[in-house]
């Protein structure tokens, strides 16, 4: 949480003119669909998003120095509802991503997974998607292998993150490198979200690479889960194969009842 008064009663304003607009279905239905481990306001992406720009302009936030701002993000990305965290994320993504150096940005993000402020998969994945992903293309290999590296944090989702915002970049051979390591570090982890995170990425390498995600799939096919190859290998010439072949892994794995 943010420590000068005045910049709290910025981000209560902020929270304030959420609250005016939250709706109790969406919540509910937002709640639902992330099964209650992040609490909702119940205010949709594109509403969050006009607000955060009226509220920044009547503020004038944008005359502060840019490291003030980036402390107002990072104090909303602390709160513990979604809308309050997607506000920051689409603050630093609008206004400061490229006023920013990536090396600062990574810095705060890897104080915002070590502290726990991203503690469900929705929410980390707007930060890859919006902040990290974009970060990496801006920033070029250096950047990469920071991100990369974070495949041996302690933190689940800042695991995950070392993976997911490759999604930006699977065009680029020159990141395929930093791709095929990460994989090879997480794949061996039965954590749901870490297979999943290495499935956006296989699923998007089919679309663009197709021959490097069948040789990802081929070389992890064993620890790849059943999951991934039902779902994100549907763009590979093999997928009807790669299904079938994880069928008959899984019948070969039961243990025979008795008497049969």
């Amino acid at each position: 949480m943010i420590s000068d008064p005045g910049a709290a009663g910025v981000i209560a304003d902020l929270q304030g003119r959420l609250d005016a607009v939250a709706d109790p279905a969406t919540k509910t239905w937002f709640e639902n669909y992330l099964k209650h481990v992040i609490g909702y306001r119940g205010v949709k992406t594109p509403v969050v998003a006009r607000i955060v720009t009226e509220w920044r302009g009547e503020h004038g936030l944008g005359r502060l120095p840019d490291d003030d701002q980036l402390a107002v993000a990072r104090s909303l990305i602390e709160e513990r509802l979604a809308e309050d965290k997607f506000a920051g994320i689409l603050y630093i993504q609008k206004y400061l991503l490229r006023r920013l150096k990536p090396d600062r940005l990574l810095a705060v993000a890897e104080e915002l997974f070590a502290e726990g402020a991203f503690f469900d998969w929705s929410t980390s994945d707007w930060f890859s998607g919006r902040v990290l992903g974009p970060l990496i293309r801006r920033g070029g290999t250096g950047t990469a292998e920071r991100i990369a590296g974070w495949r041996t944090a302690d933190d689940l989702w800042q695991r995950r993150a070392a993976i997911v915002p490759f999604r930006a970049v699977v065009r680029d051979e020159s990141y395929h490198p930093f791709i095929e390591t990460t994989v090879a570090a997480l794949v061996g982890e039965r954590e749901r979200f870490i297979q999943t995170g290495i499935g956006w990425v296989v699923s998007d390498l089919a679309k663009a690479h197709p021959n490097v995600a069948v040789a990802l799939v081929d070389r992890h096919f064993d620890d790849l889960s059943a999951e991934v190859i039902r779902r994100h290998t549907r763009y590979l010439p093999d997928h009807e194969r790669y299904k079938e072949r994880k069928r008959g892994r899984g019948r070969r794995s039961r243990p025979r009842r008795a008497g049969k």
